[in-house]
């Protein structure tokens, strides 16, 4: 990948939830709160949580990727930091907002590395196998249009309730 494409994935990345954060910030709370009645559904506002330890995550491994090529990272049990949190606790919003704050700082110091480092780094995933920066990227970038179609899916379901 040359230096051209890389900006333009690690500019994706920073963006991938601009969408998103233009659907929420129009919501009731009882939208944002509304869980489906379908098997491990979660609300809204349990996903804008998870984005933000999702990330949380990313950072760890990206910076791992660049600092130290390689490295095994661990997987975490989404479920179990949902129930373990309290995510149906937590300010979704704010949360979301923190996240974009993440993506500002990951893609910020992403675009000072050099072309030598960017091309070493990678992590050794458990269940994925060895991971470039570029495939964090692309998995990262790709998370906020999965957790968009959750948020559309909850919003058709409130819309019937």
């Amino acid at each position: 990948m040359d230096r051209h494409e890389y900006n333009a994935l690690v500019s994706a990345f920073e963006h991938a939830y601009d969408a998103l954060l233009d659907k929420v910030m129009t919501l009731s709370p009882m939208a944002i709160h509304f869980v489906p009645s379908m098997p491990d559904a979660w609300s809204i506002n349990e996903h804008l949580v998870h984005l933000l330890d999702a990330d949380c995550n990313l950072v760890s491994r990206a910076r791992s990727a660049i600092a130290e090529p390689g490295k095994r990272i661990m997987v975490w049990d989404q479920e179990a930091w949902r129930e373990g949190n309290n995510y149906s606790r937590s300010d979704g919003i704010y949360c979301l907002d923190l996240a974009i704050s993440i993506r500002k700082f990951l893609a910020e110091s992403l675009r000072t590395i050099s072309d030598e480092v960017r091309e070493a780094a990678r992590v050794d995933h458990p269940d994925r196998g060895v991971l470039t920066l570029a495939d964090l990227l692309s998995i990262y970038t790709g998370h906020a249009d999965f957790h968009m179609n959750y948020v559309e899916r909850n919003l058709h379901e409130f819309a019937k309730r």
